[in-house]
């Protein structure tokens, strides 16, 4: 089991002081948000601090991973690798250093969410998202969305996601399309 104490050594010794102090704010972000919506903030906290794990890798270095860890590589990940699959590469391998499957769960789903996600990996989707250290559009109303609905939040931050993507030209993977969908099945 990896606890709290040999998360920040793992994320001392792999990541910028950017992304580590990115890490740090998500964090305390996602142990707020669990402590709100009833996951283990321990867990959510631990799970802030190592979702970037694999974030600093190279695009190569992240496509060779995801070989060796047997995930699945579509059209929109072979072209924006490090940007998509850092979650799901730092949760296999991070899992076989023996971290808990719930929070190699929320690791995994950190990027692009995905259908029928558990509390934890909403609380740390979210936390991404809206942390203090970000600003853009639409924020403010995921933000306060968050301060009474988790799953309202997450439905934002999902579609306000989804419309960045378009707007930029990029693919979007199908997991991303599963949360809109599931999140937005009655509008």
């Amino acid at each position: 089991m990896i606890d709290r104490a040999q998360a920040e050594r793992l994320i001392d010794g792999r990541l910028s002081v950017k992304r580590r102090e990115h890490s740090q704010r998500v964090a305390a972000e996602a142990a707020g948000l669990a402590r709100r919506f009833g996951a283990a903030p321990e867990a959510a906290e631990i799970a802030g601090l190592l979702h970037d794990y694999c974030r600093e890798l190279t695009d190569a270095e992240t496509l060779a991973a995801a070989a060796r860890y047997g995930l699945e590589v579509g059209p929109v990940e072979a072209r924006r690798p490090k940007k998509i699959l850092h979650g799901p590469v730092a949760a296999a391998e991070l899992a076989e250093a023996g971290l808990d499957a719930d929070i190699v769960g929320a690791i995994a789903h950190h990027t692009t969410g995905g259908q029928g996600m558990t509390v934890l990996e909403k609380c740390l989707y979210l936390a991404d998202f809206c942390e203090p250290g970000r600003e853009f559009s639409g924020l403010d109303e995921v933000r306060a969305l968050a301060r009474a609905s988790l799953d309202a939040a997450v439905a934002a931050a999902a579609r306000i996601s989804l419309l960045e993507l378009i707007g930029r030209g990029h693919g979007v993977v199908p997991d991303a399309l599963a949360l809109y969908n599931e999140t937005h099945a009655g509008n």
